[in-house]
């Protein structure tokens, strides 16, 4: 489920995230991420996330939407 104030749940940890922080909180601060290659092979698919996070400031996608994606693109749902 999307966070009503601008932000995802990460698809790891399920703390509430702002946009403009959770490439952030992939490289440093999500308490799933255990080891530097987990964090590495998060900001991969964090840049592939990005492209979406571009779709909805442009209002071309829904914050559920992206929450979707990036369930997909993390956890391959």
């Amino acid at each position: 489920m999307a966070d009503s104030a601008g932000g995802i749940k990460c698809p790891h940890c399920k703390s509430s995230v702002a946009l403009d922080r959770i490439g952030v909180h992939f490289q440093k601060f999500c308490s799933a991420m255990r080891t530097d290659s987990a964090r590495e092979s998060s900001m991969k698919k964090f840049n592939q996330l990005y492209t979406h996070m571009q779709s909805h400031s442009r209002g071309e996608m829904t914050i559920e939407e992206l929450q979707k994606e990036a369930d997909r693109i993390f956890l391959g749902r």
